[in-house]
Order: structure tokens, then C-alpha cells, then sequence
């Protein structure tokens, strides 16, 4: 059995791999009902987005497994709007959101004694913060 702060660690890794997995449909949904002009772009941008939110839902899936866990592939239901800035705008409180909670993840990997996890945890966190700043240049040029 996992001590107090593996066992801490194990269940916020479960809720990243939720929102990791949320985040992955929804960006997926996104490009797929992206239309019009827009589509070019944007399209692309959320599918390579939804693309990066399997690898790190796999990294986290397999991270649970190494701690002593069973990962639970489930998650809430996604935003399924069809409005373009609404959608980018959920997107980018679930990068925003993501980034509090990797920043927690780190702080409670490096307790456990998990250094390497730690670090890995800080690029997913570099990840999402890439995420958001890309999403906040979009929103901000939008007319």
C-alpha cells in the first residue's frame, strides 16, 4: 500500500488524467466542427492540440501504473458548443486549469521522492503553458 503522500499523488494524477482525457475529446470534437474559413487554421491547430492531450493522458495513465495505481479512464462530459470563441475560451480555462494543477502535482512528486516524475511533470506543465499563451494570442486577435 501507497504512504499518505504516494497515495495524495496517485489521486491527483487521476484527476490530470481526467482532465487530460476531457481535454483531448473536446479539442477533438473542436476540430471537427470548426467551419468556414476559420477551418484552415484553426482546424489543424486543435487536432495537433488533441493529438498532445493523448500523450500526456498516456504519460499519466502510465505514471499511475508505476505508483501502484489503476488508472480510471473516464471524465467528465465535455464543452460541446459550436461557437468558435467559446470554444477557445474553454479550451483555454482547461489549459489554465492545468497548469494549477500540474504546478500542485509537481510540488506533491517532489515529496514523495519522485524527483523524475517531478521534472516531467514541470514539462508537461512548460506544455500547457505554451497551450494557453497560444490560445491568448488567438482570443486576443479575434474580431
Amino acid at each position: 500500500m501507497a504512504d499518505r503522500k504516494t497515495q495524495k499523488l496517485l489521486e491527483g494524477l487521476q484527476g490530470d488524467l481526467e482532465r487530460e482525457l476531457r481535454a483531448m475529446l473536446q479539442y477533438m470534437y473542436q476540430s471537427s466542427m470548426v467551419l468556414g474559413l476559420r477551418a484552415m487554421n484553426v482546424g489543424p491547430y486543435l487536432r495537433k492540440e488533441a493529438e498532445e492531450e493523448l500523450k500526456h493522458a498516456a504519460f499519466l495513465s502510465d505514471q499511475i501504473v508505476n505508483l501502484g495505481g489503476v488508472p480510471k479512464l473516464a471524465t467528465q462530459k465535455f464543452s460541446d458548443t459550436r461557437d468558435l470563441k467559446t470554444m477557445l475560451e474553454h479550451d483555454l480555462d482547461l489549459e489554465r486549469e492545468a497548469i494549477l494543477e500540474y504546478r500542485e502535482r509537481a510540488k506533491q512528486a517532489e515529496l514523495a521522492g519522485e524527483i523524475g516524475l517531478k521534472l516531467r511533470l514541470e514539462e508537461l506543465l512548460a506544455a500547457e503553458t505554451d497551450h494557453m499563451r497560444d490560445l491568448e494570442k488567438i482570443l486576443r486577435g479575434w474580431q
